[in-house]
């Protein structure tokens, strides 16, 4: 189950490349073991990373629903000459816009037959600042598996 799940990340991160061309997968979009500020980041990177997870026994099956997050990060500068109202409300926009692509991406998609349920949008942080000039945004989706038991 846990190359199951370690494919269905990897699926994340090429599904979310289809619909940001401009970041390639694995450079600019990745796994990572927790969502993390790096200086030396892109103007733009996602990174994606396997949250909790909770396992149920029903008879034969055992379930697992497993927890994908998904951090949006977005450098930016404000300019010194009176321009950070326009600037603010652009970036205000972007990550507005980053956010509904990857829920309209991921949610409810089953990554190419990995999942026995879809992935279904449970949450989203408020935009927080991990490192100066840096906005981040994480989203949580929940992701499910069954497998027999022997």
């Amino acid at each position: 189950m846990a190359a199951t799940k370690l494919n269905a990340l990897r699926q994340v991160v090429i599904d979310l490349a289809t619909v940001y061309p401009g970041l390639t997968a694995h450079v600019e979009i990745y796994l990572v073991p927790r969502i993390k500020a790096v200086e030396s980041m892109a103007p733009l990177e996602i990174q994606v990373c396997e949250g909790s997870s909770a396992y149920t026994a029903h008879d034969s099956c055992r379930s697992e629903d497993f927890e994908i997050l998904v951090g949006i990060f977005r450098k930016y500068r404000l300019d010194s000459d009176g321009r950070h109202a326009n600037a603010l409300a652009d970036l205000t926009l972007s990550i507005f816009k980053l956010k509904e692509t990857t829920v309209d991406i991921l949610a409810g998609k089953f990554l190419s037959d990995l999942l026995t349920r879809p992935l279904v949008i449970t949450g989203e942080t408020a935009v927080t600042e991990p490192a100066d000039g840096q906005l981040l945004k994480i989203l949580s989706f929940i992701a499910g598996l069954n497998t027999e038991m022997t």
